[in-house]
């Protein structure tokens, strides 16, 4: 009787051993879109972008936010978009598509103070209502539960 206690013991003991070690253990990894095989037919939003002004007015009021180094948007030839805003608390990865009057994109991953998100999500269009070589001033009306709400970003090209 004993030795049937001391197998099962030493069984127990062992299957408690080698259960623990899982030594191939994978780290999860968040895909993200990649649109890299597809130029974009339209190039002039390429390029990165600092953000100078963010003005943002409603029926209650307006926020504005002044651009600091670092905060831009990167528009790439493949149809990327990178956004990085407050000093990289805001991140935000899309794809965008342009018209000769708009752009507008699709969220793929989106990162605000740490918290992730990769649901997509379509950003409403904005109208592009000034481009040049140097300068781009995008703007957005939209209605919201508070009533309407109208956005304008001013950027400037940078290298």
């Amino acid at each position: 009787m004993k030795i049937i206690y001391k197998v099962s013991f030493i069984a127990l003991i062992s299957a408690a051993l080698f259960s623990c070690g899982k030594s191939d253990v994978q780290p999860t990894v968040i895909p993200r879109a990649d649109t890299s095989s597809t130029l974009i037919g339209d190039a002039r939003l390429v390029g990165n972008w600092a953000v100078v002004k963010d003005s943002v007015f409603y029926n209650s009021g307006s926020a504005v936010y002044l651009g600091v180094a670092g905060d831009h948007y990167k528009f790439t030839k493949y149809g990327n978009l990178y956004i990085s805003l407050q000093n990289k608390t805001f991140i935000d990865t899309a794809i965008y598509t342009v018209t000769t009057t708009q752009v507008g994109w699709v969220n793929t991953y989106l990162e605000s103070n740490g918290l992730i998100s990769v649901v997509h999500t379509t950003t409403p269009s904005y109208n592009i209502a000034s481009l040049d070589t140097a300068n781009l001033v995008l703007s957005q009306t939209t209605q919201a539960a508070g009533g309407q709400r109208f956005e304008q970003i001013t950027f400037k090209k940078t290298k």
